[in-house]
């Protein structure tokens, strides 16, 4: 029993056609452009410098 790719080769040259498998195409990586952050502005991003707000005594938001 034959294979897909085997029975497509077989067709292909009885058909005259030409045949390019994808793995044979190199293809370039795409660069990324990397950014350095520096460890306050990852903090930032996560919040941990706004201020915090809690319910107080009375159900008032009080801040932290």
């Amino acid at each position: 029993m034959r294979t897909i790719q085997d029975q497509m080769r077989k067709w292909i040259k009885a058909n005259n056609m030409t045949y390019h498998p994808e793995r044979n195409r190199k293809e370039r990586k795409q660069k990324r452009n990397e950014e350095r952050m520096t460890e306050r502005e990852i903090k930032e991003l996560m919040g941990t410098y706004r201020p915090i707000y809690r319910r107080g005594k009375g159900g008032a938001f009080r801040q932290r």
